[in-house]
């Protein structure tokens, strides 16, 4: 068995001291320097230094416990008088660090054993070797040992023993095959490793964190120690026995060092902590993993297990929905962390959806600039939310410009009233700890002078007006007959798709099919599959399926989008290429207004290949289609498309189209549970409960689904499954109500997020939103009552409505703010006395989400006197 002297023994273990290839000065020597500086300073009467007494003592108790053997203590005794020597002689800096490494040998009093004054006294040596001859270093720098040992220094304290950057170091030297390099250090490891009570062997940490006293242990550390061993075991074949035999010691002090989370059993990063850290979650996921397979453990394989599953159910609690937390319950993740986390996500995505969902939500975290919400404040402020921590500069003419770090969260900034008269903009940037960018204007700071007369003759509304701007996003839902439009309708979908099948031959549709597509309500736009499950093949046949379209067009109204179905197989693109092209010369020749488009599965297989193949096909036909239908795949994989893709398919179709269509976007099936109370509407039988999710995850789900499309610029429509449960047939209940037309949760919360998108609520990162009056009524002249205008925003938005003399002034001003749904409201100026002279009405708006640049109206010139 490898014991202190196998590790390396005193002088070998902090003989040399390397740091980015410099090498230190020998122990004999320093040895030497010390006994001679000490004497002098002792004949001088040298000042005490802070730890000496504590860490002396600790070696004479340790001594004479038997923890320490006499030659053990004497060469401790000797690290211990050159590093009281550096306190005397170095710079106030470095000998600052020293003195630290001294202090916490001393800390550990009556608990030092022969394992832990190995690494204690090797951390102490490493920091006299480098302090002597370097000033401090930036945080995080890492020095190693002659023996392998890795340190990493910390800010304001000093080079410390960390044993979960010196297992990573094991490992890489695995994953090396650097036979020597993982024996050496794999030794010195095992050397250090402290026995546990209740079995098993910890590597522990000699410092202060988070409130924790050393020593403490770290969970995630031990997982990594079981995983680093338990792989030099098979590279290290003479030492095998010995380092599987730590791997499994390393192992045993896991379980408990774990807590407890709502899903499960969760690592405990800290072993005085029981806060929930994913990244120390995920990596110990993978460590147990690797450790279980290699040792055939089945304990650890079912803890892996049971971990894993915790942290799949609990990975969306970590989502700030534009930035991860570190911990639950704790602040946001460093830039490094954030990082980290993805790349764990996506090493454990195989395993489980939500890992890989998780993992491309948290991808794009780091490539989204920061987004804004912003409300009203009092003058001479600005008071505005920002989605994730970011780097903030605010700079306007009133004052000084502001330079912040600020995290997710609503904030005020504020600025001395200016002493003259005038408009004074504000302009915030804001930079991530990514590096996105984002910048947006404020409605400007306003100082009006003080009235000086009675309130005379002022404007007056009159009739005119301005254009309104609409969303050309929609959200759709599946329906079997067009009577269910009515109720789709109700809920503020403004598109419903039906299905038509085309027979080889057909020229015209059944007059029963096109009764069934006609009656939808004003509002609601009809998005047709026409299925031609067999394509035709030659000119004759593609002609009847387009004049079978071209007829269902003429007699169905309500027409907005037709697609082509099935999706393509790249073996077939061509063939589908040229009947959509037929379809779409017989739709244009009798009705413009209808977008004819592919139907797209990310699913299928070599979707690139594919859609290129379509594309190209299409360009060669001159058939540009308006629109296309895409199916993502239901989580993100090799070889398929799922929504996160959408950028890969429009690079694949403006490649051989020269630009890519809008995409009609199909949510991911959601099928929830039924209770017993519903079941009596299923007579075809109760649906299948593989896969199915209570009632209101079904709705936060699909309600997520409409905000997020709606943030997506190449995409113009969402649809839905399916509004109401098929009862006839055990198929999966996805729909909005049950199948006795009862609504389920998710009909309310699609309502509330086809509103939110409407109104322009929905916060979309990177999208600098302008608004638009959607009624705008200026004065038209002067009279005795009070000025005001009627105004309306095509979206959520504040507003900043001024009288102004001609020469620009401000005379009076209101702020305020308006819903994107709301009626023109009348905004009313506060009474002022005015001069003989001309005036105008200025109305400033901007967007209270996602803001960009300010809208400004102005009136025709008004004249008092």
């Amino acid at each position: 068995m490898w014991d202190r002297t196998c590790g390396g023994t005193r002088a070998e273990s902090v003989r040399v001291v390397s740091v980015r290839g410099l090498t230190g000065l020998s122990l004999a020597v320093a040895a030497v320097l010390v006994v001679a500086g000490a004497a002098a300073a002792h004949r001088s009467g040298p000042r005490p230094v802070p730890g000496e007494r504590a860490a002396l003592t600790a070696v004479k108790r340790a001594l004479a416990a038997g923890r320490l053997t006499a030659a053990e203590a004497r060469s401790d005794r000797g690290v211990i008088a050159h590093a009281v020597h550096l306190v005397r002689v170095l710079p106030s800096a470095r000998r600052e660090r020293v003195d630290v490494a001294l202090e916490q040998v001393g800390a550990l009093g009556g608990r030092l054993t022969s394992q832990r004054a190995l690494a204690v006294f090797g951390q102490l040596q490493a920091n006299d070797d480098y302090f002597a001859r370097h000033g401090v270093p930036r945080s995080g720098t890492d020095i190693t040992g002659a023996d392998g040992i890795l340190y990493r220094y910390f800010a304001g304290r000093c080079f410390e023993f960390h044993p979960l950057a010196d297992f990573s170091a094991l490992n890489a030297r695995v994953a090396a095959k650097d036979v020597a390099g993982a024996q050496r250090l794999a030794a010195a490891l095992i050397a250090r490793a402290v026995p546990r009570r209740g079995g098993g062997v910890a590597w522990e940490y000699y410092f202060r964190y988070g409130g924790g006293r050393p020593p403490w242990v770290s969970g995630m550390a031990q997982a990594v120690a079981a995983q680093a061993f338990a792989r030099a075991a098979s590279l290290v074949t003479a030492d095998s026995a010995t380092l599987s035999h730590e791997a499994t010691a390393a192992f045993k002090a896991i379980p408990r060092l774990t807590t407890k989370v709502a899903a499960g059993p969760w690592i405990r990063l800290y072993s005085f902590s029981s806060i929930a850290v994913l990244n120390a979650q995920l990596q110990s996921v993978l460590s147990l993993e690797t450790y279980a397979k290699a040792s055939d453990d089945s304990a650890a394989a079912m803890l892996a297990s049971q971990m894993e599953q915790a942290a799949a159910a609990t990975v969306s609690r970590f989502d700030t929905g534009y930035w991860t937390y570190y911990s639950l319950g704790g602040g946001p993740s460093p830039l490094s962390y954030q990082r980290f986390i993805v790349q764990l996500l996506h090493r454990l995505a195989p395993d489980d959806a939500r890992f890989a969902e998780a993992a491309a939500r948290f991808a794009a975290y780091l490539r989204q600039p920061p987004a804004f919400k912003l409300a009203n404040a009092s003058p001479g402020a600005s008071r505005f939310w920002l989605s994730k921590p970011a780097f903030v500069t605010a700079s306007t003419p009133a004052g000084r410009s502001v330079r912040l770090t600020l995290r997710a969260g609503w904030h005020t900034l504020r600025w001395d009233e200016p002493k003259r008269a005038g408009f004074y903009p504000i302009h915030v940037t804001a930079v991530d700890w990514a590096g996105n960018r984002a910048s947006f204007s404020v409605l400007p700071i306003v100082h009006v002078p003080k009235p000086a007369h009675r309130p005379a003759g002022v404007p007056r509304p009159s009739g005119t007006g301005a254009p309104t701007a609409t969303s050309t996003f929609a959200a759709g839902v599946g329906i079997d007959d067009s009577g269910q439009a009515v109720l789709a309708g109700s809920l503020g979908l403004g598109l419903v798709r039906m299905t038509v099948a085309w027979q080889p031959g057909q020229t015209a549709p059944d007059p029963r099919v096109v009764n069934s597509l006609q009656g939808l309500p004003s509002g609601v736009g009809l998005v047709l599959g026409l299925d031609a499950a067999q394509l035709p093949t030659s000119d004759a046949g593609r002609t009847a399926l387009a004049d079978y379209a071209a007829s269902l067009a003429h007699q169905t109204p309500g027409l907005r989008d037709l697609v082509l179905t099935p999706a393509p197989a790249r073996a077939i693109a061509s063939a589908y290429a040229d009947a959509l092209a037929a379809v779409r010369a017989g739709v244009r020749s009798v009705r413009t207004d209808v977008a004819v488009g592919p139907f797209f599965d990310g699913s299928t297989a070599e979707p690139q290949l594919t859609a290129l193949a379509l594309a190209r096909q299409l360009a060669h036909d001159d058939a540009r289609p308006d629109l296309v239908s895409f199916l993502p795949a239901p989580v993100p994989g090799a070889g398929t498309w799922a929504v996160g893709d959408l950028g890969s398919l429009a690079s694949a179709l403006a490649k051989g189209l020269g630009t890519a269509p809008p995409v009609l976007l199909d949510a991911s099936p959601t099928a929830t549970t039924v209770p017993s109370s519903e079941l009596g509407a299923y007579r075809g039988g109760a649906p299948p409960q593989e896969g199915a999710v209570p009632p209101a995850t079904q709705a936060s789900t699909y309600a997520a689904a409409i905000e997020a499309a709606s943030c997506m610029p190449d995409v113009s429509g969402l649809l839905l499954d399916r509004l109401v449960d098929d009862g006839a047939t055990p198929e999966p209940a996805t729909g909005l109500y049950y199948a006795s037309g009862d609504p389920k949760p998710a009909a309310a919360a699609v309502k509330g997020a086809i509103r939110a998108v409407a109104r322009g609520a929905v916060v979309c990162p990177g999208l600098a939103a302008r608004v638009t009056p959607t009624a705008l009524t200026f004065p038209a002249q002067l009279s005795s009552s009070a000025a005001s205008v009627v105004l309306g925003c095509s979206r959520d938005c504040l507003y900043l409505v001024t009288l102004d003399r001609a020469d620009g002034k401000p005379v009076v001003a209101r702020r305020g703010s308006l819903n994107g749904d709301d009626a023109a409201k009348t905004i009313t100026l506060p009474e002022r006395a005015l001069r003989r002279g001309g005036y105008r009405v200025d109305v400033r708006l901007i967007s209270r989400v996602d803001p960009g640049v300010v809208t400004r109206r102005r009136s025709p010139l008004l004249t008092v006197g």
